[in-house]
């Protein structure tokens, strides 16, 4: 790991190949979200377990919009989120939420629908994924692990490791055949083997 990484989903001739591409997106709020890849022609999941969120997001052709959190199992499940007082307060709390219940940042809890990654991709009918986005305040490493590698191996994932340990992430995706660069924010892989 090191290096300076440059988001492929950034450059050009990645986004202009003409066959269809794929995206999921875990914990994507209502800003800073793949959504604008269906201008390209890809198609894809976002994931938010926050509905008001969700909702704010503009409703775009070949994209899925899910009000769950990606957990181990689906279900129900309490989550910390922000309260809208912390919002108001300050917006970057917006759309935090995460099962680690350590999470003292968060002042709320909300009852939560929990789907698994083999759900989306059978209510989604994914069968490959370009991009893997995941950002779960700290509840991210549980979700690398969890996801069934064995099924589909994403050819580039982006990670926020702001709250979880960067060298077990990084060989988790690197024992899945990923090379792995990071910032102070994200890890980002890209599959290398298969």
């Amino acid at each position: 790991m090191g290096g300076t990484p440059v988001p492929f989903h950034t450059r050009k001739n990645f986004l202009s190949i003409h066959e269809m591409k794929t995206f999921i997106e875990v914990g994507s709020c209502d800003f800073n979200t793949l959504n604008y890849l269906s201008d390209y022609g890809w198609k894809g999941v976002i994931v938010e377990p926050i509905k008001k969120y969700l909702n704010n997001i503009e409703q775009k052709p070949n994209i899925h919009y899910l009000n769950y959190a990606v957990d181990k199992t689906s279900g129900v499940r309490e989550m910390k989120v922000a309260s809208d007082e912390q919002v108001e307060r300050d917006r970057d709390y917006a759309g935090m939420s995460s099962f680690i219940s350590e999470n003292e940042l968060l002042e709320d809890t909300k009852l939560v629908n929990t789907i698994t990654f083999e759900k989306i991709f059978n209510l989604c009918d994914i069968t490959q994924i370009d991009i893997l986005k995941i950002d779960a305040e700290g509840y991210d490493l549980e979700l690398i692990k969890a996801f069934p590698f064995h099924l589909i191996k994403p050819k580039y994932i982006r990670v926020e490791v702001e709250h979880i340990d960067i060298l077990e992430m990084g060989g988790i995706l690197s024992s899945h055949g990923y090379h792995c660069d990071y910032d102070t924010t994200d890890i980002f892989a890209i599959l290398v083997t298969e």
